[in-house]
């Protein structure tokens, strides 16, 4: 049965996508390895992920800051620039990069549902 807890922002455990990387991530819950996972995502102001893709699918909502998604074709290349509450879904193996557009850090709550990858592409 599952308890009820509450964790107050200040005492998630982020920590860096990996080595040398801004993107940080806090593990909401699941497991990251299997899925399904959610994640608290911060982006730093400015920052352009580079090309990449998931193998599952993952749903996200923007609670601070401004985004960007680009796609490799214009189906999936979104120009505009969208603000808190924003609801994006990424289809698994689609390549794309997200964009933290405005001038304060990106939060969004990213929710995968199978195993949280990340393969880049060119």
């Amino acid at each position: 049965m599952l308890e009820k807890s509450i964790t107050p922002y200040k005492d998630l455990q982020f920590a860096p996508l990996s080595e040398g990387n801004p993107v940080e991530a806090a593990l909401l819950w699941g497991d990251p390895a299997k899925g399904p996972v959610a994640f608290l995502i911060r982006m730093p102001a400015g920052y352009r992920e580079p090309w990449h893709s998931h193998t599952a699918t993952y749903r996200a909502v923007l609670i601070e800051g401004q985004v960007q998604s680009r796609g490799k074709d214009a189906a999936t290349d979104f120009a505009e620039v969208h603000g808190p509450g924003t609801y994006l879904v990424q289809p698994g193996g689609q390549t794309h990069a997200e964009v933290s557009a405005g001038d304060r850090p990106l939060l969004a709550l990213v929710y995968f549902d199978g195993p949280a990858d990340f393969v880049p592409s060119a």
